[in-house]
């Protein structure tokens, strides 16, 4: 079985994926405003204010990209990234720890808030259990619209 991962927080994702042969789809920022989900309040509600421009990707030079929130931490990671002055290990080492102190100190200033594109998606804190009936239902009706489709 394939499981096709991202780019992928709604139940017409799922539908397109199914639709291409997949098994399933593997989500990960979709969850992240989940009330079960321990990130700090904090993360939460900036990932919920979050526009899709409000993303930058940090690591690419060194091997290692990850998209994000834009922030302080952000910004000069990839600022100290492409000036050449830093060498991978001391980028590595500048990135350590600020996945903690984003999701779980709360820090959203000089942490690293790791967010993919469907972050737009993401518009209030809620169960896992109402997101993925959500989920299921528009995939459900999503399927159920492409069996109308003739070619």
């Amino acid at each position: 079985p394939v499981i096709m991962a991202g780019g992928f927080g709604d139940g017409r994702g799922l539908a397109a994926a199914l639709l291409m042969g997949a098994a399933g789809v593997q989500m990960g920022t979709r969850f992240l405003v989940a009330e079960e989900c321990v990130v700090h309040p904090n993360m939460k509600e900036k990932l919920i204010a979050a526009v899709d421009t409000d993303t930058i990707v940090t690591g690419i030079t060194i091997g290692g990209a990850v998209r994000g929130i834009k922030n302080k931490f952000a910004e000069d990671f990839v600022a100290l990234e492409y000036s050449g002055k830093a060498t991978k290990q001391e980028l590595l080492d500048r990135a350590t720890g600020t996945n903690k102190l984003a999701a779980v100190e709360g820090d959203v200033v000089n942490g690293m808030m790791q967010a993919g594109e469907t972050l737009t998606l993401l518009r209030k804190v809620e169960p896992v259990k109402t997101i993925i009936d959500d989920i299921v239902r528009e995939a459900r009706e999503t399927l159920a619209r492409a069996q109308s489709i003739t070619v």
